[in-house]
């Protein structure tokens, strides 16, 4: 899979529509945005350009930089990022074809556990019944 496979793919994940509002949230011009789509262009795209695409789209760097990661015996913070970015991509990709009302559902799930915990001294924050 080519960069530009990959920022298609993110692009959709996030629900960017367009290469001009990809352009608009990254601040990246649009015609290299799609040099990068079409896979055009004598080199790749500069190190931060793909930065500022990656943190528009919400996806690792690396992921959009060189694609599948090859994984080590050992937990580096790369193979994490990379395990945790499959997780959330499969994650992406069935919510990608629910229905909008379960999307919404989903979406209250997560703001729910996000919210961090009230501070309690060393005990559990769940209610006993």
């Amino acid at each position: 899979m080519s960069i530009g496979d990959r920022l298609d793919q993110a692009m959709k994940a996030a629900r960017i529509k367009s290469q001009s509002e990809l352009s608009r949230i990254s601040g990246v011009p649009q015609a290299t945005i799609s040099r990068i789509l079409k896979g055009t262009g004598a080199k790749g795209p500069e190190t931060e350009t793909v930065k500022k695409l990656a943190r528009a789209c919400k996806v690792s760097f690396i992921w959009l930089n060189e694609g599948e990661e090859i994984s080590t015996p050992h937990s580096t913070p790369a193979v994490i990022s990379s395990y945790l970015d499959k997780r959330i991509e499969h994650a992406i990709q069935l919510m990608q074809q629910m229905p909008e009302y379960k999307l919404n559902q989903v979406v209250k799930i997560i703001d729910a556990i996000a919210e961090p915990a009230p501070a309690e001294s060393g005990r559990s924050s769940r209610k006993k019944s």
